[in-house]
């Protein structure tokens, strides 16, 4: 048996201590809607460069594509400006080289996933689903399909604020 006698009250004022923190610590972390943001950045991504370059096996799905730009469009562009801001607090001193990172790894691996009339006929059904039954769709696609975001940002915790870079 280990007796802890003389370091025992430190050890409980320790405790005392991590359980009387606030629960709006603040940490460097993406919140669910920041994460979200991201998946949906990439989903739409990924169906852009898809249906651009799938027009030639499937005629009709940059126009699949289009549509659903025209209709949620200004949606799209929120998000984008959301992760925009993510970006600049996460890495303020270079975001626009990270962001600009990130998009290239996007856009340079969709630009270049070899087609399949299978691979082209997933994104065809994919659009064609978000054009009956709109952003709701797009939005649920994104948490399924883009869910390495979560590997590659960290999640806040419930309760906590994510804390701007330099910022102690």
């Amino acid at each position: 048996m280990i007796v802890l006698s003389a370091s025992r009250p430190a050890l409980v004022a320790a405790v005392l201590v991590l359980l009387a923190a606030p629960a709006t610590a603040r940490t460097r972390c993406f919140t669910e809607a920041e994460v979200l943001a991201e998946q949906l950045v990439r989903h739409g991504v990924l169906l852009r460069e898809a249906s651009g370059r799938c027009d030639e096996y499937l005629p009709g799905s940059v126009k699949l594509w289009t549509d659903f730009n025209q209709s949620f469009g200004p949606r799209l562009l929120q998000q984008t400006e959301r992760r925009r801001k993510v970006f600049q607090r996460e890495f303020a001193k270079d975001w626009t080289r990270v962001m600009t990172y990130f998009d290239g790894r996007l856009v340079t691996y969709h630009r270049h996933y070899p087609l399949t009339l299978a691979y082209c006929t997933m994104i065809n059904e994919l659009l064609d689903e978000n054009g009956k039954r709109g952003w709701k769709s797009f939005v649920e696609q994104a948490k399924t399909t883009q869910n390495e975001v979560l590997l590659d940002y960290k999640t806040c915790p419930p309760g906590t604020v994510p804390e701007p870079v330099g910022k102690k």
